[in-house]
């Protein structure tokens, strides 16, 4: 929120301040090799910079992030038989699947939910034909399901029964 700040009130007199907050956010933040919160951070900073800061730097890499995301929760879940001890760590009933790190399950949810968040943004952002321009719809119902569909503007009354 405060580089959007800090954008919208030196932009005036740093025309190029927005651009080079932005491509910081995205060369730094949203690599893969940082630290979950750091990726966290990226996202909702881009998001706070509207539908097309969104469309240009995070519908790229979005679908990527997501799969690797879900493979690393998927790998948590393995094995765990659902004892309370087991799942913080505590019990060795854990075979077959990595021993459950709670923390690092919740910064993935929160890079998740900041992701959709983003998602949202964009779709409310821009009309539904911009959408289908920008979007590989079929590509991202594959990655993402049911989840996008509270996105969309035009439910229709048979949508809304089944959500």
């Amino acid at each position: 929120m405060a580089l959007v700040k800090a954008c919208d009130v030196y932009g005036h007199q740093y025309a190029t301040v927005r651009p080079r907050v932005i491509k910081l956010l995205t060369q730094q933040a949203l690599r893969p090799d940082r630290p979950l919160s750091t990726q966290y951070g990226g996202i909702v900073g881009i998001s706070l910079f509207g539908p097309r800061a969104i469309d240009a730097f995070l519908l790229p890499i979005a679908g990527e992030y997501w799969e690797r995301w879900e493979e690393e929760l998927r790998g948590f879940n393995d094995g765990v038989n659902g004892d309370e001890d087991d799942a913080v760590g505590g019990g060795g009933g854990n075979s077959g699947g990595r021993r459950r790190d709670v923390g690092r399950e919740y910064e993935l949810t929160m890079c998740q939910q900041a992701l959709l968040d983003a998602l949202r943004i964009f779709m409310g952002g821009v009309t539904p034909a911009e959408q289908a321009r920008r979007v590989d719809v079929m590509a991202f119902s594959d990655v993402f399901g049911e989840r996008l569909i509270p996105m969309r503007p035009d439910l229709t009354e048979y949508m809304t029964a089944v959500v």
